[in-house]
């Protein structure tokens, strides 16, 4: 789940954010996440990761890691220490994964 879903997500917030609040350019933005300027526009088209980054935009302690994540990468340019995205990844996914853990007890 988190590879394919949330990794993406995460990805389209942070970029958002560099964006929109570091002014990074895309170049920048792809540059220091690992990937390149043309994923970066999809991020930012909403044509990758935007259905599960409505669910964590939705959540405050979610947006929190997000906004700290970007203000790391903006800091440093670079996500340098890949620890510090797959923990926000991993606290990401727990969280999404009980909310939904929540949403099936509810049905029954």
């Amino acid at each position: 789940m988190a590879i394919k879903y949330v990794l993406p997500a995460i990805r389209y917030l942070v970029a958002k954010e560099l964006r929109e609040k570091h002014h990074f350019t895309q170049e920048k933005a792809a540059n220091a996440l690992g990937v390149t300027q043309p994923a970066i526009s999809q991020y930012l088209r909403s044509k990758r990761g935007m259905k599960w980054a409505e669910k964590i935009s939705k959540d405050e302690e979610m947006r929190t890691l997000i906004e700290e994540l970007a203000q790391h990468v903006s800091m440093e340019g670079v996500v340098q220490d890949e620890g510090i995205l797959c923990g926000v990844c991993r606290e990401i996914t727990r969280k999404l994964v009980e909310g939904e853990m929540r949403d099936i007890s509810r049905a029954f």
